[in-house]
């Protein structure tokens, strides 16, 4: 598991599962019931994803190879399909309500860390 900070340090989501393997990338969340509060997945590379058959509206946060955030949006619902744009690498989804929207604007550039670094 990774954390995830803005680039001032700030914590935006503590547990991410990192998927980079074609099996992950493909099943994504597809079968969860559900994501606890602070949980997230990042799927890398990933331009554009689907929420087809899930159970639960997704917060959707794109981003380029540095980090850098290239689209947000809030509340997609099941069976839709979103598009990050040309310069997307990958995504990070999150159950949808919880994650707080006003610490995060498109420009921003994320962080991510291994649980052994938070404790450097």
């Amino acid at each position: 598991m990774i954390s995830v900070f803005r680039k001032d340090g700030l914590p935006l989501v503590h547990d991410v599962e990192w998927g980079s393997g074609s099996w992950r990338r493909a099943r994504g969340l597809i079968g969860a019931a559900s994501l606890s509060t602070d949980q997230g997945l990042v799927l890398v590379p990933c331009r554009a994803m689907h929420t087809w058959f899930m159970r639960f509206s997704l917060d959707i946060i794109f981003f380029s190879r540095e980090g850098r955030v290239v689209r947000m949006a809030a509340r997609v619902k099941p069976f839709r399909m979103i598009w990050g744009g040309w310069p997307a690498w990958g995504v990070m989804e999150l159950q949808s309500g919880w994650f707080p929207w006003a610490h995060l604007k498109e420009g921003d550039q994320l962080i991510f860390r291994s649980k052994e670094d938070r404790s450097c």
